[in-house]
């Protein structure tokens, strides 16, 4: 006899690609990969979605930790183990590949010496500054030094947080200077606007003039001086700001 019972087709299975499910002891995989993820990736997985262009925002704060991370002289390793997070994922965060949750974003700007307030306050559209000969901000350091003489700081890039480049005037009256050498990490170039000054780089002196420049590694032990007899200007550039 003929059997008429229909064999069922063997069904097929559910593609698991591109789904994350949680794996033992708290582990999160992604199924499609096979792999576990990062304990921050698993955060930032489930708290990237916000309704209004996500990657736009990556990039917006991807753009501002990378900025203010460079202003202070941080490496990726220095950020990250003040954050408690890993290099990779903070690499992703800056390069706008990921939106970091709001804990790790807590942690972040905390690393930065900052808050979350403060650092999402700041400004996209500020592609160019223009600051007037009367606005700019002086910086006045007569208080360590004899009536008379000192040394005055004019701002010709305001100050941000968000800066990785500072540009000062830098008045020096006769007899006056750094008061000692020092070093930090960047690096600096200058311009000689008026009179002379003795800048010493590495123990090792030079003599400049008006119309002369510099650059050098602010790694380097470094100090000026006015040997006088009249004032001197200095146009003073640093990445990142020390002043």
């Amino acid at each position: 006899m003929r059997n008429n019972v229909k064999q069922k087709a063997p069904s097929k299975p559910k593609s698991s690609a591109g789904k994350v499910r949680r794996a033992p002891a708290g582990r999160v995989t992604d199924s499609a990969a096979g792999r576990e993820l990062e304990p921050e990736l698993a955060a930032v997985t489930a708290l990237s979605q916000p309704a209004i262009e996500p990657q736009l925002e990556a990039a917006r704060i991807g753009r501002r930790l990378q900025t203010m991370r460079r202003a202070q002289g941080l490496t990726l390793a220095d950020l990250a183990a003040r954050a408690n997070c890993s290099m990779s994922i903070l690499s992703r965060f800056e390069n706008g590949r990921l939106l970091p949750s709001l804990s790790i974003l807590h942690r972040l700007v905390a690393g930065l010496g900052t808050s979350i307030a403060t650092f999402l306050s700041g400004s996209e559209s500020e592609s160019c500054m223009i600051v007037r000969a009367n606005d700019r901000k002086e910086v006045t350091l007569d208080y360590i030094a004899l009536p008379k003489k000192g040394v005055r700081i004019e701002q010709i890039i305001p100050h941000s947080q968000e800066r990785t480049l500072q540009g000062n005037l830098i008045t020096l009256a006769a007899g006056q200077g750094s008061d000692g050498e020092y070093s930090h990490v960047g690096e600096e170039a200058g311009f000689v606007m008026e009179g002379f000054i003795e800048l010493t780089i590495d123990k090792q002196m030079h003599v400049l003039g008006k119309g002369d420049s510099f650059c050098f590694r602010s790694e380097a032990p470094h100090s000026f001086f006015n040997p006088g007899p009249d004032q001197a200007v200095v146009l003073w550039i640093n990445t990142p700001p020390t002043f």
